[in-house]
């Protein structure tokens, strides 16, 4: 490469990161507050969302963000291209947030919440109404896509700019992709939810600053990314595979049928004959129409899934940052200075002393999630695997995987242990009682201060450390090129249906352990304590089964079965469509080759990378 290439390269990277830095503080800006914008809002306080609520409108955001990903990754393989599709996602993106700020200032236009507005009326002193539920899920479905499709797209797309396949660049690339998520998202948290929820200054309506800085911010973003666009490595899109898996799935059950059928036992076969695997049946080599890649790229595609569902309940407990953890530190003190008035001493001391306190922002204990990965990314990419890679140590990005599991289980049994305290005190000590005001709401709390939060979040932030960013890595080093985009939505979809499983599983157990939902300013009659231990040990037996199933992987013998005969035997033709793409990423997944089984290697059956190095099984695996 030389020096003008590398200039380029470097441009496009640091541009790419800077983009994603601005996109990530607007969305976790609102994600993170987004529960308490709907639970307070500028409104008055019978207008207010209750807790479930507003729990639930925040885990359709974040389902619709995710699930939408795949979408994004689809239009970008099949029809677009990265680029312009990153373009038209951050336009849905902007619309979403302009829809948001004129929610927070009550100036939608009236044929959204006409209903609620005329139920209502408008406050003689120029308060917003609180939204509807119609704008609000409106604009938080249009956020959505425009997340989705950024989302499902940036990460590949910055991966290409390396041009290259190197195992510890690609590492070492979704390292720094992860740090600057949580760098923006340390901004969006640590300033822009404080000015939604303090009002400071000339903010009088804090959540429409917060959105409008956010808006500006998104802007921002797509300006530097189209400007930058002459030293981009564009890769353009190469067709829709899908059309090619489902024929491969149809012919494999197809021949798999005829088997079954048409098939009778013959007692003078070898014992030691073997019927080829399912999809097997699709290869030309047993008499299908498919070559080897098509064939172990749908089959690599299984196994990537295999993954990404084990990740389900890791991702349960992710979001209870922004839900069941907010929702708890509501009812602790947030007070730096001390402890707000009691309800029984309203002397006009204590509520001098009240005026000075400093409350803290629920939101701004994730701060300690983003602070803990900003300190331990580059700690862990600049020296503790470079050491490792010396002493021929590699952490296998499944291995990874595993270790955030059990970073996960002990976060939400700790949090799940606080409340279990925090309820104990509230339903022994009536002196531990307090209340809290944010905005128009007055929270009935136990005197516990907020940060004993901290190690829950702490503990979130090092399950991400591992398995949030082997899990992106491994979505785009094992994806098979050909559909690339759509794996890394795929990744970002399971994220999506850990989100809407946590809106099911609120639901159903909200009559058992959630069920006083009326107040929502007091959660002290629930158990979300059992909720969250409930989230402990559904990760931990995902984290057995995770475990036993990499143990098997690795260290069964599965015998091959082979063609009856050679005569048949598929070779890859460059051009031949069926091929069903590069094959350049299966090795990462699939079983030994079965040419090698037989003894007999086909040279045009090897991959053929251009001299790149890709990650083998014994990388991947324990």
């Amino acid at each position: 490469m030389d020096a003008r290439d590398a200039r380029r390269q470097s441009a496009a990277t640091i541009v790419i990161l800077v983009v994603l830095t601005l996109e990530r503080l607007a969305y976790y800006a609102l994600a993170t507050n987004f529960f308490l914008f709907l639970n307070k809002g500028p409104w008055d306080g019978p207008q207010a969302w209750d807790s479930l609520d507003a729990m639930n409108a925040v885990f359709v955001l974040a389902g619709v963000s995710y699930m939408s990903a795949l979408l994004g990754g689809y239009i970008s393989d099949a029809w677009l291209g990265r680029f312009k599709t990153m373009v038209v996602g951050f336009l849905l993106y902007i619309s979403g947030y302009i829809l948001l700020t004129l929610m927070a200032i009550d100036r939608l236009p009236r044929t959204i919440c006409e209903a609620n507005n005329d139920s209502m009326g408008y406050d003689p002193n120029g308060a917003p109404n609180a939204p509807c539920k119609v704008a609000v899920y409106i604009s938080v479905t249009i956020v959505g896509l425009g997340v989705g499709i950024v989302k499902s797209n940036i990460a590949p797309f910055g991966a290409e700019q390396l041009n290259t396949a190197n195992p510890r660049r690609t590492r070492s690339f979704f390292n720094w992709f992860y740090w600057c998520i949580n760098l923006g998202s340390l901004f969006g948290v640590g300033v822009l939810t404080y000015i939604e929820q303090d009002n400071p200054g000339i903010c009088t309506n804090g959540f429409f600053c917060g959105y409008l800085i956010s808006s500006g911010c998104l802007l921002l973003a797509l300006i530097l990314f189209i400007i930058v666009l002459p030293c981009y490595h564009i890769v353009p899109p190469e067709g829709s595979v899908l059309g090619n898996i489902l024929k491969i799935l149809w012919e494999s059950l197809c021949a798999q049928i005829r088997h079954w059928r048409y098939n009778s036992p013959n007692p003078n076969t070898s014992p030691l004959h073997l019927e080829p695997r399912f999809l097997d049946r699709a290869k030309i080599r047993f008499g299908g129409s498919f070559h080897e890649s098509a064939v172990d790229d749908v089959r690599s595609l299984g196994k990537l899934l295999n993954v990404f569902t084990a990740l389900i309940p890791y991702w349960l407990v992710y979001f209870q940052m922004e839900t069941s953890f907010q929702a708890q530190g509501l009812h602790m003190r947030f007070s730096i200075y001390g402890t707000n008035h009691s309800t029984d001493m309203q002397d006009d001391i204590l509520q001098t002393t009240e005026r000075e306190e400093f409350s803290v922002p629920a939101a701004w204990l994730t701060l300690f999630n983003q602070l803990f990965l900003i300190g331990a990314i580059p700690l862990v990419t600049s020296f503790l695997y470079p050491v490792m890679d010396k002493a021929g140590i590699r952490m296998s990005m499944l291995f990874r995987i595993g270790i955030g599991m059990v970073f996960s289980i002990f976060a939400v049994m700790i949090a799940g242990s606080l409340e279990s305290y925090r309820i104990f005190l509230w339903r022994t000590d009536n002196s531990s009682h307090i209340e809290q005001i944010v905005g128009n709401v007055t929270y009935h709390a136990v005197n516990i201060s907020i940060f004993w939060q901290i190690p829950q979040y702490i503990l979130v932030g090092a399950a991400e450390l591992f398995a949030s960013i082997a899990g992106l890595e491994f979505a785009y080093s094992a994806a098979p090129r050909t559909f690339q985009g759509m794996i890394m939505g795929l990744f970002y979809t399971m994220e999506g249906i850990g989100s809407l499983l946590g809106t099911a599983l609120l639901h159903l157990v909200s009559p058992f352990w959630l069920s006083n939902m009326t107040d929502y300013g007091n959660i002290n009659d629930n158990h979300l304590d059992f909720y969250l231990y409930f989230l402990g040990i559904l990760q931990f037996t995902t984290f057995l089964v995770y475990c036993g199933s990499l143990y098997m992987q690795r260290f069964s013998l599965r015998p091959i079965a082979m063609p009856h005969t050679r005569r048949g035997r598929g070779r890859r033709h460059p051009g031949d469509g069926r091929a069903g793409g590069s094959g350049g990423a299966t090795s990462t997944l699939h079983e030994e080759d079965e040419d090698e089984q037989d003894g007999d290697e086909d040279p045009d059956n090897e991959e053929e990378d251009n001299g790149e190095v890709r990650p083998t099984d014994t990388q991947l695996l324990l």
